[in-house]
């Protein structure tokens, strides 16, 4: 039986903190339930990927329809900067892979597929931030890319309850299991559980 892996998309300072150069208020909701889950996979002995974005300071690797705000000077996720980090609350523990993205999907132009395969993943828990760009994009890859996928509502932020709900609706449609964070973290202890030896 294969593993599920907990992905974390973009809950970076840039997004996330109230500082950041592209502050998402829903984004800082969504963060404790975001942490709920990742210690329950942590304590289960799950695998965690964090997926971030992260630009070039000489925009080379911006899209396209990006680079005029970037060479503005309101860019955002710049490499090596404060705003690129993870959340504190959210940070990497030794053996969590960090995954560096440009585009929407964590698939495109990374090792993500590698690492979650070598891991025996087959199904993804999705969390994370814009719904309607990066994660949505991400399982729509994973969908294609045959993993189950499973999109943790209430740990998907964005920027309207009407955006959230069309999204997930799209979602629903091409197999992606729609739940909560409290069913995830019931089903991880659960598994886990099962797994132990005592």
């Amino acid at each position: 039986m294969g593993r599920t892996a907990l992905l974390i998309i973009d809950m970076q300072n840039d997004i996330c903190h109230a500082d950041g150069r592209a502050f998402m208020p829903d984004a800082a909701h969504k963060a404790p339930v975001v942490s709920a889950i990742l210690d329950a996979f942590r304590e289960a002995r799950e695998p965690v990927i964090h997926v971030i974005r992260s630009y070039r300071t000489d925009t080379w690797d911006v899209e396209r329809f990006r680079v005029p705000a970037f060479q503005a000077d309101r860019g955002w996720a710049i490499e090596k900067s404060w705003g690129q980090q993870p959340l504190d609350r959210l940070a990497p523990e030794r053996g969590e892979p960090v995954v560096v993205k440009q585009r929407f999907s964590a698939f495109a132009f990374t090792e993500l597929d590698l690492l979650l395969r070598r891991a025996g993943v087959t199904k993804i828990v999705v969390t994370g931030v814009n719904l309607p760009n990066c994660p949505r994009a991400t399982m729509y890859d994973a969908v294609g890319l045959d993993y189950d996928v499973v999109a943790v509502a209430d740990a998907l932020a964005t920027t309207s309850d009407e955006t959230h709900r069309i999204n997930l609706q799209d979602l629903a449609a091409i197999g992606v299991r729609i739940a909560t964070a409290d069913d995830v973290i019931k089903e991880v202890a659960r598994a886990s559980e099962r797994m132990s030896p005592n």
